[in-house]
């Protein structure tokens, strides 16, 4: 993931807003004498105290603006406004002389470097303005004392990125967040397409961060899809119709969380209407009609920072226009307000080619667009036709009707000849980037690129027009398919397809860098190729089903991708790839597909290949030759030809039950604790998907994923694995100590752990699943009470002898030992005898 930083500069804001409440229509004074004023100037230094090597913010500025300073910058300001700083060891130095601006302030950044106390002071000089008949009096500030300490100041600090489930809005002042909530503006046409592209340099999309699972959120149907049913033959060729150029299905614009789309209907593409869907709920925001002539596409999405006296922040916009037929330019675009639909502003007489969005101005976001006319290079520029119309330009109010003329910056004528030889044609724009407007003259044909065995090439600073080098001649291949496949970045490469072979120009200069590279590759790749530029790299892929990363410095092959044989699936024997790909958070999006001829044949797969080492990190079964993947926020959006749905992939919510038995226990008895794990994303709520699973569609592990999506969304079989997740279970026990008893591995969601208390009391008991690449964390809690064991009972005591037993018990036994006595006397008696 890419992040992009802009400086910015820190401005009075409050200050101004206060000041221009008190400006007035200027006013001429009524007398032809001069009148003196008299001026208040003010000072202000903060943050304050600062820590010694933290920049400070100086404001100076008069209690009143310039009389007949205009908003806009117009008129006359005060002017040679200075501030004197005097440091701890008596040093003086001068910041300034600067002229105010419409309100009368001035502002300066000065960054103390010594411990101790700094005195500054501001000094107006004073001024005559004649065209308005006033003498401004010399002022001086108070004395200002700025603390300087060694312990630095704390600074605002951004809340860190998510780690669970998000939606929008992203709150103003999580500034990190940024990194993760990019758009997809559609600014250029996918193939055969009205729109659908990021911008005009190809799909890569540096401001998001991308799937790493074929997760699935949600899915949302465009068209009859897939099989039709008997009698219709079932078959690779039967199927309501998803591949044919010459009908639009999808194309997707990514604003602020929201997709937009135009849904068409029927053979002819029929404007049916516009979609806003929440890429993140899967929710349908709104719906209306195909703009307000009923005949109108989505073209493209802006947003746009504006910043000046006045006001600060940004807006967003969405484009339409009436869709022309191939290689015809629409008349007008119409622009929307996203949140409502509602029409704004419409613009006349354009041209339609594709846009690039400047980040390097003041107004960032502005569209910008380049391409000939009339033998001139020509710069189009969106914030000065929205301003052309402004009061004062002081906000930006787009109302009305533009027309297209209005926001050319500038129009450069192109030369016709190298030195006294004519050029022979007229040069194109061939590629444009930030940087660079490339310029190409190459005759051949229309739909091949056959070369003639040279090309007239020259490069344009893309912010002023100036010419950087050209225009020179070039030997290239003769009678070959040759032609540019990507430029960015400093470089344009061509790739000779009849040879497979790439080629690396410099952008700076036009000079043959690297080539001709012979790339890996198969007898398909001669078919078709396209690429992406992305870290320092091109993405080179063929209908072969190779992929070439090539390093743009050296021309070095990086990397190899081969393709994944087919058997009998396709009538090539390989998967082949398609134009369609994107980029975004160091990944490369690539589909197993094609276009033209049948069969829509079955095992396509969406490969997600990883960027830096060719690896593939997840794919899915998909067929998705018709149009390019869209990446915001975190997610993917693709249309996919075997069911004509759109799919949302990204990492989905989960939800985590618990409980534990038995409730109540005895000291040494085991606890069983037991819960299911369930994913929660949008698309789980779908009846289809609530009666097929009535307990929740259970989460898996990462490994199982794409099986898995492919049996709960595609009626594919049920993995006869199924990987599950691991849950954590921690108990707080009645001594205040917190610590892990277990981890349960989840099987078809449930989970369940025995665990033993250690000692008697109530016990809180938690489980946690602390989620995946797939899946945010959830967890939930529950209670236990452990008693204490029963005393053991000492053994019986037998009860001592009655009176009674005792007299009874001396009976017998004297009766025993009479007994015994008479025995003994009878025998001697016998023996007498």
């Amino acid at each position: 993931m890419q992040f992009v930083k802009h400086k910015r500069k820190t401005t009075a804001i409050i200050l101004m807003l206060i000041l221009t409440t008190t400006m007035a229509i200027a006013t001429i004074l009524p007398t032809t004498q001069a009148q003196v004023l008299p001026t208040f100037l003010l000072l202000n230094a903060a943050p304050n105290p600062i820590g010694v090597g933290q920049e400070v913010q100086v404001n100076a500025f008069l209690s009143k603006p310039p009389i007949g300073a205009g908003l806009g910058g117009s008129g006359v300001m005060y002017q040679d406004i200075r501030v004197e700083v005097t440091t701890p060891d008596g040093q003086t130095s001068t910041l300034g002389e600067r002229d105010s601006d419409a309100t009368g302030g001035v502002w300066f950044s000065y960054t103390p470097d010594k411990i101790g106390e700094y005195i500054l002071k501001a000094y107006y000089p004073g001024q005559e303005i004649a065209s308005q008949g006033v003498v401004y009096e010399p002022s001086e500030s108070e004395e200002v004392t700025l603390l300087v300490q060694e312990e630095e100041i704390p600074r605002y600090s951004s809340p860190p990125l998510p780690t669970e489930y998000w939606t929008r809005p992203i709150y103003a002042t999580n500034y990190a967040w940024s990194q993760i909530g990019g758009s997809w503006f559609g600014l250029a046409p996918a193939i055969f397409a009205t729109t659908g592209a990021y911008d005009a340099m190809g799909n890569f999309q540096p401001y998001s961060t991308a799937p790493n699972t074929g997760h699935i959120m949600w899915t949302k149907p465009t068209h009859f899809g897939g099989q039709v049913g008997g009698p219709i033959s079932a078959d690779q060729m039967s199927q309501y119709m998803s591949t044919t150029i010459a009908t639009n299905f999808f194309e997707p614009i990514i604003l602020n969380g929201i997709l937009y789309y135009t849904e068409f209907a029927g053979p002819n593409a029929a404007k049916a209407s516009w979609k806003a869907v929440d890429i993140h709920t899967g929710k349908m925001l709104w719906t209306r009609s195909a703009g307000e002539t009923g005949n109108e596409v989505l073209r493209m999405g802006q947003i746009l920072r504006y910043h000046s006296i006045q006001e600060y922040g940004s807006w967003a916009f969405l484009y339409a226009c009436e869709s022309a037929g191939f290689f015809q330019t629409p008349t007008f675009f119409n622009v929307y307000d996203p949140m409502t639909g509602v029409l704004i502003f419409n613009i006349t007489g354009i041209q339609n080619p594709s846009f690039l969005m400047d980040f390097d101005t003041e107004q960032e976001g502005t569209l910008v667009a380049y391409y000939t006319s009339g033998g001139n290079l020509v710069k189009w520029n969106s914030t000065r036709l929205m301003m052309s119309a402004s009061f004062d330009q002081i906000t930006i109010r787009p109302s009305g009707t533009y027309n297209w003329a209005t926001g050319i910056e500038w129009s450069i004528p192109l030369p016709t000849t190298i030195g006294t030889t004519p050029i022979g044609g007229s040069l194109g724009v061939a590629a444009r980037t930030d940087d660079v407007i490339l310029l190409r003259y190459a005759p051949g044909g229309m739909f091949v690129a056959l070369s003639y065995g040279y090309q007239i090439t020259a490069g344009y600073n893309a912010k002023t027009g100036e010419k950087l080098w050209g225009p020179i001649n070039q030997t290239i291949p003769k009678y070959e398919d040759f032609g540019i496949v990507a430029a960015r970045d400093g470089y344009y490469v061509m790739h000779n397809k009849d040879l497979n072979e790439a080629y690396g120009y410099s952008l700076d200069d036009g000079s043959l860098i690297w080539g001709p590279i012979k790339l890996p590759g198969n007898a398909w790749s001669a078919i078709s190729r396209s690429a992406q530029i992305a870290y320092g790299k091109i993405y080179i892929y063929d209908f072969g089903g190779y992929i070439n990363a090539i390093d743009l410095e050296t021309g070095e092959i990086v990397w190899t991708f081969e393709p994944r044989p087919a058997g009998y699936e396709t009538g090539y024997g390989i998967y082949p790839l398609w134009y369609t790909s994107s980029i975004c958070d160091g990944k490369l999006f690539v589909s197993e597909s094609h276009m033209y001829n049948p069969p829509l044949f079955p095992g396509a797969q969406r490969l997600v290949i990883n960027c830096t080492d060719g690896s593939l990190i997840w794919s899915i079964l998909s067929f998705n030759g018709r149009v390019n993947a869209a990446h915001a926020d975190g997610y993917m959006i693709e249309w996919n030809s075997y069911d004509n749905q759109i799919y949302c992939y990204g990492k989905g919510p989960s939800a985590t039950t618990v409980s534990a038995s038995p409730k109540v226990s005895v000291n040494g008895d085991s606890i069983l604790v037991e819960g299911m794990v369930t994913d929660i994303s949008p698309g789980t709520e779908e009846y289809i998907q609530t009666a097929r699973f009535p307990n929740g569609v259970p989460v898996v592990g990462d490994e199982n994923m794409s099986a898995w999506m492919e049996y709960v969304y595609m009626q594919q079989p049920k993995p006869t694995e199924s990987i599950g997740v691991d849950v954590t279970i921690t108990v707080l026990d009645p001594n205040g100590n917190y610590y892990d008893v277990g981890t349960a591995i989840t099987s078809n969601g449930f989970y369940k752990l025995a665990f033993t208390p250690l000692v008697p009391g109530e016990y809180t008991v938690y489980a946690t699943f602390p989620g995946s690449e797939s899946y945010w964390p959830s967890s939930a809690v529950t209670a236990i009470t452990v008693e204490e064991s029963p005393t053991p009972s000492p053994p019986p005591t037998e009860p001592p002898a009655t009176m009674t037993d005792m007299y009874v018990l001396g009976l017998g036994s004297a009766a025993i030992v009479a007994i015994i006595a008479i025995g003994l006397l009878v025998v001697l008696m016998l023996r007498k005898r």
